[in-house]
């Protein structure tokens, strides 16, 4: 196997796992609205951000919490628990 299919198995790999967290059918937390292509796009903005500092983790959760950040933000969904308990100003 070359660096590039590596590359891919280990991308797949994370989509499938932030899918299985947050999809709305049965993510164990689920976002009502996300899709599939939310998440593609919120992964291709989290690896092509990365800096010294802010760097990949090999698709651990660390990632997988910033990828959900991105979506949140820029598709103005939120997590279920967001709308049940929603923080008090």
């Amino acid at each position: 196997m070359d660096k590039v299919d590596t590359i891919v198995d280990v991308l797949c790999d994370f989509l499938s796992y932030v899918d299985s967290f947050y999809n709305p059918k049965n993510g164990i937390y689920p976002i009502k609205g996300l899709t599939n292509d939310m998440i593609f796009t919120a992964t291709l903005k989290y690896v092509s951000s990365q800096t010294k500092d802010y760097t990949w983790g090999g698709g651990d959760s660390l990632d997988r919490e910033r990828v959900r950040d991105i979506i949140l933000a820029d598709n103005g969904l939120t997590l279920w628990f967001q709308r049940v308990f929603p923080t008090q100003k």
